[in-house]
């Protein structure tokens, strides 16, 4: 990937904040605004029980207004990208109107990913994140409606949908990541980040020199940079750039008055502060990715806020990890299916025809690699590659191969060719001492490793083409039908069949 200057007519993205993003994504009835929640667990307990009894991408974003204890206005956003026109609106240039199904939305969205050219941030004098600044004794970050989470979190946690900007001690690089923060008390939090991670990189790299490590977090975020910050960015390039690249011209960044990094300027609540290197607090539990409160309490580095911005009538983003289904899995999906497919391209594997990255498996521990075999070994070949590729490499357990005849986002079809292509004996794989960390349910100490299987649900090469015939519609005899029945397959479907 290079650097890229600015191409204003290039831009495919129809917002240039948060605000403009939940007019529009309220304009197309996917926003519901709910008043008087409080933020001690009710909050967090709603947005489980909606998206569990909605099921996946099925779910509005909800915005919770007027909290008890709180001004109006003062908001917390839950599930910005969780449903195919919400992801496909904020990414901008996919057209749902001909996407059908998970892997069409897969295939516009690498589409449009292929083609992005890096734009570096550009410095402004002016942003409405001024509005509000809190600083030394005045800094109260329980002024903000915090919300605990879940029912049995440690804490308050002000950062969870955020982004946690950083810098490369040697090389200078700028890392957003997205980390949960802990409000310990008004001016102090914690932040875990697991080892392995950018920003735990950069600031391990600080803390061997015996400095503190300067961040920013902004934990009301424009959807782009929280897409972003769960992105995978090549070396050397940074999530900043890359939302430069998406939106076809510079974000807009203003100077922090502690530390040397940019404060994107269309942010509605940023913390600037430092990692003490001499400094820790007990930190967690907290309901994490995989479905549990798993890590239980650690001390952790305390990050010391030196300054408080934020709108009129803040917006705090809000990402609760729960037993999955929950309100920030579904375009966690299609972000890693990319990056993985991407992956799997540059490693050379051939005949891909769809990678899954699956909801179910908490974005990371179940992933599904499609291919048309061409020679003895290829399925082996692409599974175990893809079991130590970014960005599942981290914390996976299970990789999956099937062939091009089965789509990988459809569970009952991988667990079908599991069932009927895989022999358990000859078709697993299985590897040790693999990354993991203490948020895994599974890890019992401080040796951060797992295991992990790679299962061949391939059609054995040499027996390709001898294999039982699939019982199935022949494609000749569904064109038929649908030329000859489409109304009546609209009577029974309540949609035409496709």
């Amino acid at each position: 990937m290079q650097l890229a200057t600015a191409d204003p007519g290039a831009s495919l993205v129809g917002y240039r904040d948060l605000r403009e993003w939940l007019a529009a994504v309220k304009a197309m009835g996917e926003l519901k605004t709910v008043r008087g929640v409080p933020w001690d667990r009710e909050m967090g307990a709603m947005v489980d029980m909606a998206y569990r009894a909605k099921g996946s991408g099925k779910c509005p974003a909800i915005l919770f207004d007027d909290v008890p204890g709180y001004p109006a206005g003062y908001r917390c956003l839950y599930g910005m990208m969780a449903s195919p026109r919400r992801f496909a609106f904020t990414v901008g240039g996919i057209d749902v109107k001909i996407a059908r199904g998970n892997i069409e939305y897969l295939k516009q969205y690498r589409a449009r990913m292929k083609d992005i050219q890096y734009i570096p941030p550009v410095f402004v004098d002016h942003s409405p994140i001024f509005e509000n600044v809190m600083e030394g004794d005045d800094i109260d970050l329980f002024k903000l409606p915090v919300p605990i989470h879940h029912e049995l979190d440690g804490g308050r946690y002000i950062g969870t949908a955020c982004g946690v900007i950083t810098r490369d001690p040697d090389t200078g690089s700028l890392n957003c990541g997205t980390y949960r923060i802990q409000a310990q008390d008004a001016k102090t939090c914690t932040c875990y980040i697991s080892p392995g991670k950018h920003g735990r990189l950069h600031r391990d790299q600080y803390f061997e020199r015996g400095q503190n490590c300067p961040a920013i977090a902004v934990v009301g975020i424009d959807p782009m940079l929280f897409l972003a910050a769960r992105y995978q960015i090549p070396p050397g390039l940074s999530e900043l750039d890359w939302v430069g690249g998406m939106r076809g011209e510079p974000l807009e960044v203003v100077h922090s008055k502690y530390t040397d990094l940019p404060i994107p300027a269309n942010s509605e609540i940023v913390l600037e502060g430092e990692f003490r290197a001499d400094e820790r607090r007990l930190e967690g539990p907290f309901g994490e990715w995989p479905g549990y409160y798993a890590g239980g309490k650690t001390e952790e580095p305390v990050f010391r806020i030196k300054r408080v911005l934020f709108r009129h009538q803040p917006i705090l983003t809000c990402a609760a990890s729960m037993k999955p289904p929950h309100a920030h899995l579904y375009e966690r999906a299609f972000t890693r299916s990319a990056a993985l497919w991407e992956g799997l391209e540059k490693a050379s594997v051939p005949n891909l025809a769809g990678v899954w990255v699956h909801e179910a498996g908490s974005g990371r521990t179940v992933n599904v690699v499609s291919i048309k075999q061409r020679y003895y070994g290829h399925s082996r070949q692409a599974g175990l590659l893809a079991s130590q590729m970014v960005p599942v490499a981290y914390g996976n357990r299970w990789t999956i191969v099937v062939d091009d005849d089965i789509d990988p986002s459809r569970l009952e079809e991988v667990v079908w060719a599991m069932g009927t292509r895989c022999d358990p004996k000859q078709d697993l794989e299985i590897m040790s001492k693999c990354w993991s960390s203490k948020i895994d349910p599974m890890v019992f100490d401080q040796h951060y490793y797992n295991s992990r299987a790679v299962v061949d649900a391939c059609i054995p090469y040499e027996h390709r083409n001898d294999f039982s015939r699939v019982a199935e519609t022949s494609p000749e005899l569904r064109e038929k039908m649908l030329t000859k029945y489409r109304r009546e397959f609209h009577d029974i479907l309540g949609e035409e069949l496709v």
